[in-house]
């Protein structure tokens, strides 16, 4: 799983980034997988983007991607 805070659009955000083995987890154990994030280790409050990918390197590339100046999303 990914974890990292941001600004995307000029806001603070939390970036959850789940690997296709976390979503092969929660399908295999439904009701019997949780991801909890202590807010106190990012920071709160913030707005809140949870997004997928192959591996934890693929997001880590998308994210910077994301990051970069004058980015804007929609």
């Amino acid at each position: 799983m990914l974890k990292a805070t941001g600004m995307i659009d000029g806001r603070p955000v939390i970036l959850l980034g789940l690997s296709f083995e976390n979503l092969k987890r929660f399908t295999e154990a439904p009701a019997d997988t949780f991801i909890q994030i202590h807010g106190r280790e990012l920071g709160l409050p913030h707005d809140i983007l949870i997004f997928s990918g192959e591996t934890e390197d693929a997001m880590a590339k998308l994210v910077m991607r994301w990051m970069r100046p004058g980015r804007t999303t929609h």
